[in-house]
């Protein structure tokens, strides 16, 4: 993150560090912002404490940040001389600070990053209609309604468990051929239908992948979509859907 030095400092190495305290002063006054409390006395380090369980952007960034606290003290605190800097920011901490500077000030929302069609069936829709769309897709997972009202969300793994049963005659009730199957029979093969949760579309990224992350440890089974609709209630219309690999290619970029 940095390089120490008892020298006197370059132009380049200067211009790094001054690059760095602009970004870091961009992002304490973001925070003051958050906190309600522009011009706040508050430290930068308290801030991040303060913030940490509340907003998810400063949550993502919370172990950065407080790595920059403590180059900053040291770039201010120890300077002792014109031109000499106790810790010179590396070029890749610069950019990093900035990047999370922007993020700050306009954190990445959900909408429209992930706007799409949403493939969503009725309870009465018949499976040949969602086989239709997985083949044409690839798409593995489909909310299921009855009317405006949500019921679950359908996955490949139900669809298998299903077929699985229809294939064995472990079912001695189901007697119908597949082709007069409805979703909302097969919905019923899902070991946990609530495995989707909605978000509003005014929330952030980092919101959304902590939603998984979060799910996947205090839970037994683990959030497979989020549901993307206006202020992130059941009964309003789709506007995207994430997963957990939407994520992960985010976090590759």
């Amino acid at each position: 993150m940095t390089r120490t030095t008892d020298e006197v400092a370059t132009g380049e190495e200067l211009q790094r560090g001054e690059r760095f305290l602009a970004a870091y002063n961009v992002i304490e006054q973001a925070m003051q912002r958050r906190s309600g409390d522009v011009g706040s006395k508050e430290g930068f380090r308290r801030l991040v404490d303060q913030l940490s369980d509340r907003d998810w952007t400063v949550r993502e960034f919370r172990d950065d940040l407080i790595e920059f606290a403590e180059l900053r003290n040291a770039i201010v605190h120890e300077r002792t001389r014109p031109g000499y800097l106790i810790a010179v920011p590396l070029k890749g901490t610069v950019d990093r600070i900035e990047g999370i500077a922007g993020a700050m000030e306009r954190p990445p929302l959900v909408y429209p990053q992930f706007k799409r069609e949403v493939a969503r069936f009725n309870a009465d829709d018949p499976m040949r209609s969602v086989f239709s769309v997985m083949s044409a897709t690839g798409y593995s997972q489909f909310p299921v309604y009855r009317g405006s009202e949500y019921l679950g969300l359908l996955t490949d793994g139900g669809i298998a468990r299903w077929v699985a049963r229809a294939l064995t005659g472990r079912d001695p009730k189901e007697t119908r051929s597949p082709s007069e199957v409805t979703v909302g029979d097969v919905l019923k093969s899902e070991k946990n239908p609530d495995r989707a949760q909605f978000i509003s579309r005014d929330a952030t990224v980092y919101q959304a992948e902590q939603s998984f992350v979060t799910s996947s440890r205090k839970e037994k089974w683990r959030v497979s979509a989020l549901l993307i609709t206006e202020n992130g209630l059941a009964g309003e219309k789709l506007l995207g859907i994430i997963t957990p690999s939407d994520i992960l290619a985010l976090t590759r970029e």
